[in-house]
């Protein structure tokens, strides 16, 4: 693994290691919310997905349902495909055992990509407690964007076409 190239040891993650080294990832971009709050914003990227947020054609076939390790791997291999300036972190992050996860944070790896990916896609909730999520670009379904969209929606709408 070099330092420009961590996306072969990225897709070796077991799925514990990838959620934790994408919640280090978001950490240190910005402080990562306490679990009660990470469990709000899940529950509110939830209901936000589940309103459509017109990203229907992101969704997975079925029976292609999408777990906490497959979300964080993918949205690590973007952020090191689209992000240099985060393989040091990834890369440091991958080569350390670090802490083992709390639960809450290992079901909340959908607002981790969210997180993230703070630059692409925002998570929002209004004044009347609506939720909305937003992509800041329109990526295309084979993007590296596209497929962790892709798998975002599989992992909160399992089932879903």
């Amino acid at each position: 693994m070099t330092a420009t190239t961590p996306e072969p040891a990225i897709a070796a993650l077991s799925d514990p290691d990838a959620v934790r080294v994408l919640a280090a990832v978001a950490d240190y971009q910005a402080r990562l919310p306490d679990p009660a709050e990470l469990a709000a914003l899940d529950v509110g990227l939830r209901e936000a997905l589940t309103d459509g947020a017109g990203l229907g054609g992101y969704t997975l076939a079925e029976n292609q349902d999408t777990g906490p390790g497959e979300l964080a791997r993918a949205g690590l291999q973007h952020l090191a495909a689209t992000r240099p300036d985060l393989v040091p972190v990834i890369t440091s992050e991958i080569g350390s055992p670090g802490p083992a996860l709390r639960e809450p944070v290992t079901l909340a790896a959908g607002v981790l990509v969210v997180l993230a990916l703070q630059t692409e896609v925002k998570l929002t909730r209004d004044t009347r407690g609506h939720w909305s999520f937003t992509v800041h670009k329109h990526p295309a379904r084979e993007s590296s964007l596209g497929q962790v969209i892709s798998k975002l929606l599989a992992a909160y709408l399992p089932g879903r076409k």
